[in-house]
């Protein structure tokens, strides 16, 4: 005969500690289904472009596919952001994990958000939808700052 014990108070905590385990990583999930996330070739290859004033033409430092981009900077309300770009990428008020945040949409859904550690993006550029031929391309020929140039 097969009898049931009441669970161990150690069983009980292990179960409620993965419990709280379970809420707090899903409190750090976005409001959509795309997370910000590295993406350390582009990152690099965007602070090369800065660094040396040089052109990006943005599909070459991408090995995803998306058929639109645009970025947001540090700061920007979240409910900006998502009437940019038709989904949420954060439950936070504001974006504030990077400088930039560059997002690609394909088919008019957000399919990455990746965030960029170069401050090299003029905000009167941001929460705009550019075309798969976007480059970034030096201000006047100056390093340091990219303007997105169709």
């Amino acid at each position: 005969m097969i009898t049931l014990q009441r669970p161990t108070l150690r069983l009980r905590l292990l179960t409620m500690l993965c419990l709280v385990l379970a809420c707090a990583l899903a409190g750090c999930s976005i409001g959509g289904n795309t997370m910000p996330e590295a993406n350390e070739t582009l990152d690099g290859r965007v602070l090369d472009a800065a660094t040396k004033g040089a052109e990006l033409r943005l599909a070459d430092a991408t090995d995803f596919d998306w058929d639109q981009a645009g970025f947001v900077t540090e700061g920007t309300p979240a409910s900006d952001i998502e009437a940019a770009f038709g989904d949420p990428v954060s439950r936070e008020k504001r974006y504030t994990a990077s400088p930039a945040l560059f997002i690609f949409l394909k088919d008019g859904k957000v399919t990455k958000a990746v965030r960029i550690t170069p401050d090299a993006f003029f905000g009167t550029q941001s929460l705009k939808k550019y075309g798969r031929d976007v480059v970034l391309a030096p201000a006047a020929g100056s390093k340091g700052f990219l303007n997105w140039r169709e």
